[in-house]
């Protein structure tokens, strides 16, 4: 299901590894330090950062003496990945379908994997099945637009203005935006002492036209904006932009675009499940 908007999704994030650190990194890299503090990663933990892009969180997983190992989707990514953090080890791999035996790893993280898996409760399922008993899940997801300026001005500008009859079939990406429906699927897939906690995290966009930035950041957003036609494009852009405006500071736009971070435990032993 939805194979088409993955193999497009793999191949607009394969593209954009190169300027990840110029963009998407400005907010994704916000909420790591939550998601190692709720995964209780610490020296010498085994770490599987999933949908690890460029590496980030198992590059900071590694600066706290733990060993990581990542896995991307993107072949361009886990390259990128490769050069940033050569003390660990990247893998292509799907989230999906984790290539990783059993019990595997002390700790595994999402770092906003869950926004762009097409089933979340199989890629909740897979973190589970390689972890230790008593090992720690996390990962990241982003706020719904309701709660978020930032996708408010970003989606609701392409929901505004775009013709969604020529996107490809895909999830609902605030699908796991519901943090109680959070809490309930990691109950379902076995995961105990589920916690939320949130990250009040922002966007400083770069110096430029806002809408470019944005078409830099992104790839659901952009596949969209990329099949309408001119026409429509400057409509979605000039909107972005006179949003943006409500949001300029001495230092530049600043949006809030706020996450959270859900983590639990797997069960250590049959009488603790």
């Amino acid at each position: 299901m939805f194979e088409e908007f993955r193999r497009k999704e793999r191949e607009g994030w394969g593209s954009k590894a190169g300027q990840y650190a110029d963009h998407t990194a400005l907010i994704t890299t916000q909420a790591i330090p939550t998601l190692l503090a709720a995964a209780r990663v610490r020296a010498g933990s085994e770490v599987l950062d999933i949908c690890t892009g460029p590496g980030y969180a198992a590059g900071a997983a590694q600066a706290i003496c733990a060993h990581a190992t990542g896995v991307d989707f993107a072949p361009e990514m886990v390259h990128t990945a490769r050069a940033n953090f050569p003390g660990c080890t990247f893998v292509e791999g799907d989230a999906l379908q984790l290539d990783f035996e059993d019990a595997r790893f002390d700790a595994a993280i999402c770092p906003f994997g869950i926004f762009h898996v097409t089933e979340p409760s199989q890629a909740i399922s897979e973190a589970h099945r390689v972890l230790r008993p008593g090992g720690r899940y996390a990962f990241s997801q982003w706020c719904a637009p309701a709660e978020s300026d930032f996708f408010r001005i970003t989606m609701g500008a392409i929901a505004k203005h775009a013709d969604m009859s020529v996107a490809d079939p895909a999830p609902n990406a605030f699908a796991m935006s519901d943090r109680e429906a959070c809490r309930a699927l990691m109950d379902a897939m076995g995961f105990r002492d589920v916690e939320v906690r949130e990250v009040p995290s922002v966007y400083h966009a770069p110096e430029g036209d806002f809408f470019d930035n944005i078409m830099h950041l992104t790839v659901r957003g952009a596949m969209i904006i990329e099949l309408q036609t001119d026409e429509v494009v400057q409509r979605i852009r000039d909107e972005m932009n006179s949003a943006a405006r409500e949001y300029e500071t001495e230092d530049g736009i600043i949006v809030p675009v706020p996450s959270f971070v859900v983590s639990g435990r797997k069960a250590a032993s049959a009488d603790d499940a």
